[in-house]
């Protein structure tokens, strides 16, 4: 009896330490990215992504950090038991930003295996008012030339919208609006005629519009003229 006894006996130490060498929490997101679809820019989105602590021991979650445009707020305890979950609540700010978008939050803990862990939101945010085109090349002009050209701005949301204060820069650039009110899904021309002194290879400028929309109080459109090369 002695015998088997000292034969398993190390045995039994041996399964106890490794227990204790591979016991670690384990962070795992069921749902790690939310798509938001199709949002206004300038709205909010809010998220909240849940998380569970799969492990053995407890969880210690260090930090969230976020890509620009989000904010990720811990809404648990920091310490997540075995088998308990926890929670982190994203504000996505979509202000300044348009087309297909994809944001990132990492969540930081002492999971050996995922000691950072990541969520993603993604979708499309709809400038409340479109510019086409959102940047004007005016390409081959002549040295000396003006020339005329039309930008379209577009009301998508459901509410009109009144534009004023429009004004340009520099001297060599300038414009003129069709409507000062666009209806929901309306829209106007700002005609632009631009002016490329004959001792210059290119000419940049700006169009600033106030609008009534607090989501997009400012509109600023980049115009730039460029001569065309000329052959010896």
């Amino acid at each position: 009896m002695k015998k088997l006894f000292s034969l398993f006996f190390p045995l039994i130490l041996l399964t106890l330490f490794c227990g204790r060498v591979l016991a670690a929490p384990q962070l795992v997101i069921p749902s790690p990215a939310y798509h938001f679809g199709t949002i206004a820019e300038g709205s909010k989105l809010e998220h909240v992504f849940s998380f569970t602590n799969r492990g053995d021991e407890t969880l210690l979650i260090e930090r969230v950090r976020s890509t620009c445009g989000c904010t990720g707020t811990l809404l648990s305890q920091k310490e997540i038991p075995p088998g308990k979950s926890g929670e982190v609540k994203i504000i996505f700010n979509s202000r300044g930003m348009r087309g297909p978008v994809v944001k990132w939050i990492y969540l930081y803990s002492n999971d050996p295996g995922t000691p950072k862990a990541r969520m993603q939101i993604n979708g499309i945010v709809q400038p409340e008012i479109d510019v086409t085109p959102a940047r004007l090349r005016l390409t081959d002009m002549r040295p000396g030339e003006m020339r005329e050209a039309f930008i379209t701005l577009t009301n998508n949301s459901e509410q009109p919208v009144f534009l004023s204060n429009l004004k340009t820069v520099p001297e060599a650039l300038s414009a003129t609006l069709s409507d000062t009110r666009l209806p929901p899904g309306a829209s106007t021309k700002i005609k632009i005629r631009l002016h490329v002194p004959s001792d210059k290879t290119h000419q940049n400028g700006y169009i600033h519009l106030t609008t009534s929309s607090p989501r997009t109080p400012k509109i600023r459109i980049s115009v730039f003229g460029i001569v065309r090369r000329q052959t010896p």
